[in-house]
Parts: structure tokens; sequence; C-alpha cells
């Protein structure tokens, strides 16, 4: 998932895709940035010695989707930095916001990133629990929190409730994660 814009997309476009291993180019069906962005993280994710591809019992593990994501947001930054000073002094925008989340099934990133030094980042929240209650209504529920654990974390751009306390801000910068517990139904 991805919500915000790389900056200069149609200057780094190019760049970008030339950057990728073939089968993760041919593999881009559309033309949005979050598609190539998405493209990006599997190819440096494959450069880091791992098939994107391939199902890992336990998943790929939190510090390695992290470094990932961590790589792409720079690289994202690195074919910003060389678009041709004579675009530049246009009114291009350069200024790129990196809301991301992936997952393997097992572990989930989440990050709020603007690579501008002045301007903030896009929205990102997340609220925690530790049990989905059924309301009055069929089908709607409400998070309870009846420890200090978070068995469940939900993130979304803006806040899903009006109880303003129950769901917090991802700060500027930073990147989230989370250890699925996965429920076998079988």
């Amino acid at each position: 998932m991805h919500n915000g814009n790389l900056g200069g997309w149609y200057h780094i476009k190019r760049p970008l895709g030339d950057s990728l291993a073939n089968k993760w180019y041919l593999g881009v069906k559309g033309g949005t940035d979050s598609e190539w962005a998405f493209a990006l993280f599997l190819d440096l994710m494959e450069k880091e010695g791992v098939d994107p591809s391939s199902a890992p019992e336990g998943g790929f593990g939190p510090e390695l989707l992290r470094g990932v994501m961590t790589k792409t947001i720079r690289k994202i930054n690195e074919f910003i930095a060389a678009i041709p000073k004579e675009y530049a002094m246009t009114d291009l925008e350069v200024r790129s916001l990196l809301n991301f989340a992936v997952t393997d099934g097992h572990s989930v990133i989440c990050t709020r990133y603007v690579s501008s030094k002045t301007d903030e980042a896009a929205s990102l929240y997340f609220s925690s629990g530790t049990k989905w209650k059924e309301g009055k209504v069929k089908g709607d529920f409400k998070m309870e929190r009846h420890d200090k654990g978070a068995d469940i974390v939900l993130v979304a751009s803006e806040p899903l409730t009006f109880e303003r306390r129950k769901s917090m801000p991802l700060f500027h910068e930073s990147v989230a994660l989370s250890i699925l517990t996965m429920l076998d139904y079988r």
C-alpha cells in the first residue's frame, strides 16, 4: 500500500524503471508511482539475496522488511536528487510523501515519511487493542483494550473514530512494526 506521491515522478520514472531487474520491470502493469515503488521494493529485496516470490513459513522477518523499505525510500530520494538541474529550476514538485505499508503475512511495516525538511508528512494513525467486540448493530465492531497488550493493530490514514485518544499519530519519519499472530481456521 502506498499513500502519497513520489516527487518529480515524470522525471524519475524512467531511471527507476531502468534500475529494476527485467522480471520486476515487466511485472508492472500500470503507470502509477505506487506500482513502480512496489516494484523497486521487490527488486531491492531480491538484491538482498531473498526471493520475494517465495513464502517462507515464518515470513521474511521484520528486520528484512524494514531494511528493504528504508533502502526503497533512500533510492527514491537518490532518483529525485539526480533530476537534471534545468528541470529543478521550474515549478517541479520534488517533495515525496511516502506512507507505505507492506506485509509478508507475519510482519507488517508501515512508514510515514516526507522528503521535505519543512512540510508535514501525510497523516498516518494507529490504534491498538486486545479484542474486537461486536456492537448492537450486526457487523459493527469496536476494538477493546483489556490490558497493556496490543494483540490488534489497525493502521489508517485518518482516525476511524471520533474518540481521538484511541487513534495515535505515527511520528514523522518513522517506521511502525507489528508482528502478526496468524490464526488457523481449518
